[in-house]
């Protein structure tokens, strides 16, 4: 309701107005708020203050204004409070107001947001105003300097560094200005004059990217140091852009570039700090007092920075390097890391000159450990301490880890040297494990001439631009450039290969170095993509083109390789024109056993904790989808539908079946935003999920009273895995330890376990309360397959066939004896969930008849849909088919909805052609294209903001346009249809819910509202709790504690059993030593953080997760997932090196010789956490070896039988 306020004071701000009104709606109790509410905290009305501002000047407003507030009930019970003489007197200034009732309606935007957004106390706004005043003046720049700091040879360790400037602009007769934008969180520094020029250039500082400021003087010029953590944004602006008087004027009028000038952008890729000379006297002082009022940390004031231009980086130095690296063409590894050094910051190009002598001496006497030994030293060398030179760090470095081999690289992984290319420069990283692909393992023995490339921003988040910005133009320029040009790295030049489907959506693609093969000649990217395979069936539609050679480059496993007679293409299920069977063949039993042997041999379990496969997902010659066990096949056999038939092969005589993904397990589906979003609106009760979340916040926090909750909860969020904390900790508990013991049991807790309970903990309430991750008891998640009855009933009889829209399926987890059919009411849905039609009824029948011939009654861990009916379900949930999708079979009976809503149908369009058959670089432009317009992301969080805003929720016409757009956007890669920004539907509030400021850095309370959702009531129903600070254990001496004296005996007493002395000798202290090194190289590197020298913590390692924030969660996501690869790795090396053979293939004296190296490492890891102790340190590394060797005991004394059985 809205209200004219008259008889204003002249002189009062709507800041004053608000206030007194508040004083009146928000008084506690009072006549809006009863004595219950104020007990509760009930949230204040909002409302809104207008005050017509004079446009004569002079007064602050004309004495009239407006009064909006958020309801007619609110607005009728103020007016009669205060109306008339006897009425409450709101006096601000020296006058009562008189408020008089409009019949305007208020706009909906508006109203909506006096409802949703929450109060403002004018306080908090009028002193945001007032910081945004107070920073309004800006800085004159008399220079602007880009460089590096730098160490000189001459400094003491306790001495400052110097600051080398590489280019610089002298503004002394031009134009620069350095200002601050609250509003913004960044710091702009603008060059250029309208009167001598067009353009003018903006460095752009977010405060987050600011490590360090210092300010001082030099001879009197008054200057501030930025040492950065990565470069600066950069954006040009056009003086004399023409302007239309639209909405478009606001629009990507700004443009992103990668240098200011010529002779920035030949430094810009090294060099990124940054040094400005002021030209004001008393701006120092000025420029201290802004940043205590932005609340950026103090600057270092008054300190003595040298600043010489030492041209690290001038065309005749770069050269230099350049020459170097193209000399170690037979050391390509090496040179990669040297260049890694440049090009990461680590070293300047004077470092490198002084190093080189080092580095030929290093490749000449110990040319097989080179490559490792600098990968590890490029990581030591940027957290080396602030006295260390680089020298010594170097020489350091090879005394510790010469003659450490890193750990090989099982079946089906690679090393991969990467690059992250960035608008100014570029990381190198690795080489670091990766899951290999067909083409990878077609040219084993050559992988480091493959190069993995991402794109991102300075900060290696993906790109984001604000709506002024056109950022699109830049990333053609930089990202196409690359992609059509190719790079110079480390001696080679390397070309556009290919992309997986699922690194295309991290922005990431593959190149390739022509290379000289020992068989098959000369080798580049041309010949590679003329190898896949045959295209013509999709070779006028450049993204179709492309999303079919991806398929030799998904990460899969090797198999069985197979003759051209063993596998044959059979005809797909349709019936009445709807395809059943799309993407799903089947497999002999026989093949299936023979592809199970052969993962089962690359596994160190050998696969004695999965369940053998009733299906795999796979890619063979051109084809892809998944393959079910057939019982009906003999002998070796693949059968392949016409819907997993991409293109066509070359005709080779045999071919190797790839497994991207086998069937092992059954896996628990979780909740997600958008999946309660709609089951939400669909009917599913607020008080269902908030039951669901306590359910796990309580297993969670209770993970401190014993082990089986502890080791519950690691098993149920599959944390910990390649360290098997879980199983270790039972099989300890076994033994009679506890973490909370009762008597006769024996206490084992400690600092570190302590730690990785409160990481683990940490880690499961931040995904329920950021994601709203819980789950779904009852359920399951399972690969989808079809039912072959129909393709049976002509040739055998009595065949049975599953009923239209119902489902089969049978679940068997790993350790259960028996298995479980499913039967009864269930919902089946798809991730990602978003139309209220995602979600559909179906019936599981359980076991089937036992007097019909069922073809998929021996199948486990899949749910099969019928093949007969009027449709496919699996087709109805989002657009799903049969090649690899996991379906949610929900069979929660809170969960189970009665209603029933169609599901989504949009008519599949034909993919976007040219009228020419593509070429690379059409492929090249397509990823530029993709890369502007992967709008996925935005698409589903608008979706589940607005269905949050929206009284209808997700079943509003925005949030159903917007399932529509997401099902393009999903399908952009593959048809080539971009989704058009410009039809994405508004917020309709310019505020967003409060959980949606989970992951956000500093979020201000004021940009969010309180969600009354589920969604709102979930987040704010758990409080994360800080890791508490870790104090390390007192060891009085090695093999003192609990578990030690526990085990010795049992050790001791099998040891005394050996037949014959050790035959396997292991060097204890390598091994540890090893293991360190490879640790802390991949904590370093996967650290989200931006400080040189962080890295992981080692519980983080342990438990398996980041807790640090990120804003884009899939990054945090990959990097974790890449994280446990690595260490999956590590582990599985040392355990090798230990117990050289599987536990099944050692003959009992080959197992207690494992148990002797398996306690030596238990002794080791307790001897280096003691010594480290000793010396201050933290003994980084020491507990988790301690981990991998308990884990090695423990099963060495179980195959050995002196365990007691473990509880199932």
């Amino acid at each position: 309701m809205e209200f004219i306020i008259r008889n204003v004071d002249f002189e009062v701000t709507e800041y004053e107005v608000t206030k007194k009104i508040a004083e009146v709606l928000h008084a506690r109790p009072g006549p809006f708020v009863s004595d219950a509410d104020a007990t509760a905290q009930q949230r204040p009305i909002n409302f809104r203050v207008i005050l017509e501002k004079n446009e004569c000047g002079g007064v602050r407003n004309k004495g009239s204004g407006f009064l909006r507030l958020p309801s007619k009930d609110v607005g009728l019970k103020f007016r009669r409070l205060v109306d008339g003489e006897d009425g409450v007197t709101i006096k601000v200034g020296k006058k009562r107001l008189k408020f008089i009732p409009t019949n305007k309606h208020i706009p909906n935007d508006i109203l909506v947001t006096l409802v949703k957004a929450p109060y403002v106390d004018p306080d908090i706004a009028q002193k945001r105003q007032e910081k945004i005043d107070a920073l309004s003046s800006n800085f004159r720049i008399a220079k602007l300097q880009i460089g590096t700091f730098y160490r000189p040879q001459d400094a003491s360790p306790s001495d400052p560094r110097a600051f080398s400037v590489e280019w610089e602009a002298n503004l002394l007769n031009g134009l620069g200005w350095l200002g601050f934008e609250y509003e913004h969180k960044l710091i702009r520094a603008k060059v250029g004059d309208p009167a001598r020029g067009q353009l003018s250039y903006s460095l752009i500082i977010t405060f987050t990217n600011i490590n360090k400021m210092a300010l001082g003087y030099d001879f009197g010029n008054q200057y501030i140091c930025f040492d950065l953590f990565s470069p600066p944004i950069i954006e040009r602006e056009d003086f004399n852009r023409t302007l239309t008087g639209t909405r478009s004027d606001g629009r990507n009028y700004r443009q992103r570039v990668g240098a200011m000038h010529p002779g920035h952008e030949q430094i810009a890729p090294y060099a990124h700090h940054i040094r400005i000379v002021l030209s004001e006297q008393g701006d120092l002082d000025e420029f201290k007092k802004f940043c205590a009022i932005s609340e950026l940390r103090s600057p270092i004031y008054r300190v003595r920075i040298e600043a010489v231009c030492q041209g690290f980086f001038t065309s005749k130095k770069l050269a230099w390097v350049q020459r170097w690296l193209r000399s170690l063409s037979s050391d390509w590894p090496v040179a990669f890391q040297i260049e890694a050094l440049l090009r990461n910051g680590v070293a300047n190009t004077k470092e490198l000159e002084d190093l080189r002598p080092r580095i030929d001496e290093l490749i000449r006497r110990h040319s097989p450990y080179a490559a490792a030994i600098m990968r590890y030293f490029v990581t030591r060398a940027a957290a080396r301490p602030p006295g260390q030179t680089i020298h010594k760090c170097f020489e350091l470095v090879v005394q510790a880890k010469l003659g450490n081999v890193r750990p090989g690289a099982p079946a089906g992984r690679f090393y991969c040297h990467r690059v992250t290319v960035t608008p100014t420069r570029l990381i190198l990283e690795g080489p670091n494990i990766l899951q290999s692909n067909r083409v990878i393992r077609e040219y084993e023995g050559y992988e480091s001439n493959f190069m993995r490339v991402d794109f991102r921003d300075e900060c290696r988040l993906q790109y984001r631009w604000d709506r002024e910005v056109d950022g699109a133009s830049f990333v053609r320029h930089r990202v196409g450039g690359l992609l059509n040009d190719g790079f110079e790295l480390a001696g080679k030049h390397f070309y556009f290969l290919a992309y997986s489907s699922s690194a295309l959506r991290e922005h990431a693609v593959w190149f390739v170095s022509p290379f000289q093969h020992d068989t098959k000649g000369l080798v580049n990217a041309h010949t590679i993509r003329s190898s896949l395979g045959d295209f013509s069936g999709c070779i006028y539609s450049p993204s179709k083109y492309a999303a079919r050679m991806a398929q030799a480059f998904t990460a899969t496993d090797p198999s069985v390789k197979i003759h051209r007679s063993q596998w044959s293409e059979i005809r797909d299920i349709c019936e009445n024109g709807v395809m059943f069977s799309d993407g799903v063949g089947t497999v002999s039993d026989e093949l299936g056993d023979l592809i199970w042997k052969t993962l089962c041999d690359a596994r160190r379990d050998g696969g004695t904790h999965a369940i053998k496969p009733s299906a795999y997902q796979i890619r063979f010659l051109g084809f892809k989808g998944v393959v079910a066990i057939d019982k009906q096949l003999k002998g070796v056999q693949l059968c392949l539908r016409d819907s997993m038939n991409k293109f066509k092969d070359h005709g080779e005589d045999y071919a190797m079946i790839e497994i991207a993904r086998p069937v092992v397990k059954p896996n628990i589906p979780h909740l997600n935003r958008p999946l309660i979003t709609v089951l939400e609106d669909r009917g599913a009760s607020k008080d269902t999920f908030m039951e669901l979340q306590q359910k796990v916040v309580a297993e969670a926090r209770t993970a401190h009273d014993s082990i089986d909750l502890f080791a519950a909860l690691l098993e149920s969020h599959q944390l910990s895995q390649p360290f098997r904390l879980a199983s270790t900790l039972r099989r300890l508990n076994t033994l009679g330890l506890e973490l909370s013991p009762t008597h006769p049991q024996r206490n084992i807790d400690n600092p570190f376990l302590a730690q990785l309970r409160a990481c683990a903990i940490n880690h499961v309430l931040r995904a329920v309360k950021h994601d709203a991750r819980i789950p779904i008891p009852n359920s399951y998640m399972l690969m989808g397959v079809t039912d072959e009855g129909p393709a049976y009933e002509k040739k055998l009889s009595n065949v049975f066939k599953l009923p239209p829209g119902k489902i089969y399926a049978c679940v068997h987890k790993p350790g259960d004896s028996e298995p479980t059919w499913l039967h009864g009411p269930c919902m089946v849905s798809r991730s990602p969930v978003i139309h209220p039609g995602d979600v559909q009824q179906s019936y599981a029948i359980g076991k089937p008849p036992s007097d019909k011939l069922c073809l998929f009654g021996h199948l486990k861990n899949v749910v099969v849909f019928a093949s007969t009916g009027a449709t496919c379900l699996a087709n109805s949930l989002g657009g799903g088919d049969l090649d690899g999708d996991l379906y949610e079979i929900i069979q929660y009976p809170p969960l189970i909805l009665p209603d029933h809503y169609d599901p989504a149908s949009y008519p599949s369009g034909k993919p976007f052609t040219i009228d020419r058959e593509s070429t690379i670089d059409d492929v090249c432009n397509f990823v530029v294209e993709y890369i502007n317009s992967d709008v996925v992301g935005l698409v589903s969080d608008k979706h589940i903001t607005i269905a949050d805003q929206a009284c209808d929720g997700s079943f509003n016409e925005a949030c159903l346009k917007l399932a529509a757009l997401h099902s393009q956007a999903v399908d952009y890669p593959k048809n080539g249809w971009k989704v058009d920004t410009e039809d994405l539907p508004r917020n309709l509030i310019p505020y967003k819910p409060d959980w949606h400021a989970a992951e956000v850095e500093s979020p201000r309370p004021t940009d969010y509202y309180e969600s009354d959702r589920a969604l709102g009531h979930l987040y704010r129903n758990i409080q994360l709790d800080d890791i508490p600070t870790y104090v390390p254990q007192q060891l009085e001496k090695p093999l003192s504690d609990i578990i030690s004296l526990t085990l010795r005996p049992l050790v001791e007493r099998q040891l005394k059993r050996r037949t014959r002395p050790s035959e396997h000798k292991v060097s204890m202290s390598s091994i540890y030593s090893a293991y360190l090194d490879e640790l802390i190289y991949v904590a370093t590197c996967h650290t989200l953080s931006r400080v040189p020298g962080a890295r992981l913590r080692e519980e983080e390692i342990v438990v398996g997760t980041i807790l640090a924030k990120c804003s884009q969660k899939r990054y945090k996501t990959d990097r974790t997932y890449a994280m446990k690869e690595c260490i999956s790795v590590l582990i599985r090396d040392i355990q090798s090196r230990i117990l050289p053979k599987s536990m099944e293939d050692s003959s009992p004296d080959e197992v207690r010789d494992g148990l002797e190296h398996g306690w030596s490492a238990w002794v080791m890891s307790q001897e280096q956490y003691k010594e480290s102790h000793e010396k201050g340190n933290e003994g980084y590394g020491a507990q988790s070896f301690g981990l991998v060797a308990l884990g090695i005991v423990l099963d060495c004394l179980e195959q050995l039988q002196e365990l007691p059985s473990t509880p199932a």
